[in-house]
């Protein structure tokens, strides 16, 4: 909770989740404790208590932090001669050797029927001290809430995650594929489920199931709208299959989450621009798009995938500043911060992988097309409502701009793209094939085009082609 990456966004999400979980576990007869400890000494304060045998968990693909605090829970457990048994999520396959075999795991995992909870009989009383320690924790979130509560993120719970995945199943993924790159339209059309799914509120095998059984429905249907709907779900599902398939990666190589995972590009873009980033994530950056975004996600913790590659792309590559060195920060800002995606496509967009191509946007030419009423832009920054649409994208063009409580742009996009351009793409080139080689063999999908009346052809790297969108 202290580290960079760590924000309110995703504690308030997370305590009231629990929350809610808390009353769904009593329903069950079960006791759920809320306590305030580090993982390794809540089980030595257990030990005070019971003999502790046998500990039973699911595997988790977090941020370095967790993944230190996970050895030396294991240490622990070696140490106190308590056994410890892992449960495999969804999709991850820890110690995976290649990913030749990787996507007929996944659908075997994917496949296999959900399980409906049933009332446990509790025989053991938990401790009164244990069972204070859980409601004065309670209390102390529940009352920081009452000041620090933002009431603009999206509401949490299963159940809430459950009427979000119902009414995009029915309603707004009619429209998903056609509006989901979309600034303004997308924050309605698309499924708004990645939160849910971050923390574990809807399993990712639930969502998949759902949906295939919606597919399904619509097939008997005869109309053209039902042919559309089930061609929107089907981009859909191949999202979800993208979703495992970056998470994989930081489970392979947990040093993603800090250093380039093609190490030629270590010698660019080392020196960092406090200033520049600091004018970025206070909306000052003169570039309207990119200021919209950054406010879009203060206010409720969300934007479009396309809104996230370009501001990555646009700080990395256009203002060529170390992605480590905003990675935390830009994380701390999604509601849905997941480590697995949130790594490997920081180093995707800002193309330090080394295989994939190169991604270099121009904000005011993408979303000219992506948002031509500039919706997006009026309603996150009002103080542009006076400028005319046609400068919009570069109001310091406009005669009155001086009159404009709004700075300069920070940057000559078009000059500095440019430059970006050459530099990341003579050092791509320049990455020996053996290196290329290594990492597609250890990260790069083999996936098999999702539509099985189609030719089953498997693709060396899909990455490059079918990365566009993940939410």
């Amino acid at each position: 909770m202290s580290l960079p990456d760590y924000s309110d966004f995703h504690l308030q999400f997370t305590f009231e989740s629990l929350i809610e979980l808390q009353k769904s576990y009593l329903e069950l007869w079960i006791p759920l404790l809320l306590l305030p400890f580090d993982a390794e000494e809540w089980f030595k304060k257990l030990s005070e208590y019971f003999d502790i045998l046998h500990i039973s968990a699911h595997e988790e693909t977090g941020n370095w932090e967790t993944f230190q605090r996970d050895i030396k829970v294991l240490s622990y457990c070696k140490r106190s001669a308590i056994n410890i048994t892992e449960y495999p999520t969804n999709w991850v396959v820890r110690i995976l050797k290649n990913r030749d075999h990787w996507q007929k795991i996944w659908t075997q995992r994917m496949s296999k029927n959900i399980f409906t909870a049933k009332v446990v009989l509790n025989t053991i009383k938990i401790p009164t001290k244990l069972c204070d320690i859980s409601k004065q924790t309670k209390t102390q979130y529940l009352e920081y809430f009452k000041t620090y509560r933002n009431n603009n993120l999206q509401s949490w719970w299963e159940s809430q995650g459950m009427k979000v995945l119902e009414n995009f199943l029915e309603n707004r993924s009619m429209k998903y594929m056609y509006n989901i790159s979309k600034p303004f339209e997308s924050q309605t059309w698309c499924s708004r489920l990645s939160p849910y799914i971050t923390y574990w509120c809807l399993s990712l095998k639930s969502v998949l199931q759902a949906t295939e059984q919606k597919r399904q429905e619509l097939k008997n249907i005869w109309s053209q709208a039902a042919k559309n709907h089930r061609k929107s779900l089907q981009y859909f599902i191949s999202r979800l299959h993208w979703q495992s398939h970056f998470i994989q990666k930081l489970e392979d190589e947990p040093e993603m989450q800090f250093r380039n995972l093609n190490r030629d590009f270590d010698t660019i873009r080392q020196e960092i621009n406090t200033e520049l980033i600091e004018r970025v994530f206070s909306s000052k950056s003169g570039i309207p798009y990119i200021d919209a975004v950054i406010r879009q996600l203060q206010q409720t913790g969300w934007c479009n995938f396309r809104s996230r590659a370009l501001l990555v792309s646009f700080i990395c590559n256009t203002c060529q500043q170390p992605w480590q060195a905003i990675a935390p920060r830009v994380a701390a800002l999604f509601t849905d911060y997941e480590p697995g995606i949130h790594y490997p496509q920081f180093q995707m967009q800002a193309a330090t992988t080394g295989i994939n191509t190169v991604r270099i946007y121009n904000p005011v030419y993408n979303w000219q097309q992506k948002d031509p009423e500039w919706k997006f832009i009026y309603h996150f920054m009002p103080e542009l409502k006076n400028v005319p649409i046609e400068f919009i994208h570069e109001p310091h063009l406009w005669e009155w701009f001086e009159t404009l409580d709004y700075p300069q742009p920070i940057i000559d996009i078009k000059s500095a793209n440019k430059i970006a351009k050459d530099l990341l793409w003579t050092t791509k080139w320049n990455v020996l094939k053996s290196d290329k080689d290594k990492i597609i063999k250890k990260h790069a999908s083999r996936v098999f085009h999702w539509d099985r009346r189609k030719k089953k052809t498997p693709t060396k790297n899909l990455q490059n082609e079918n990365q566009i969108t993940l939410f």
